[in-house]
């Protein structure tokens, strides 16, 4: 996909194919790591991308029983893309 793009954004003409037939698989690729944000802020794709509906995630947890255990925190994580603040 970011092959294609680069290579539309620089006027080649680009078809992506689909080996299925939906998109409504059990993964894709749903959940976008900050550094994919920030790559897609230096692409300029960003705020059209935030545009679509999404929910935001600053922070990973598990649970047993009724007890909470941090996963992970991407608060801290250095940004050019001012995502959650």
């Amino acid at each position: 996909m970011m092959l294609g793009f680069l290579l539309a954004r620089a006027g080649v003409e680009v078809a992506v194919l689909e080996k299925h037939a939906d998109f409504f698989r059990d993964f894709r690729g749903d959940t976008i790591h900050p550094s994919t944000l920030e790559l897609m802020y230096e692409l300029g794709l960003l705020d059209d991308f935030l545009k679509r509906p999404h929910d935001k995630v600053t922070n990973l947890a598990g649970y047993i029983n009724d007890t909470r255990y941090p996963i992970a925190d991407f608060t801290h994580l250095p940004r050019t893309a001012n995502f959650w603040r």
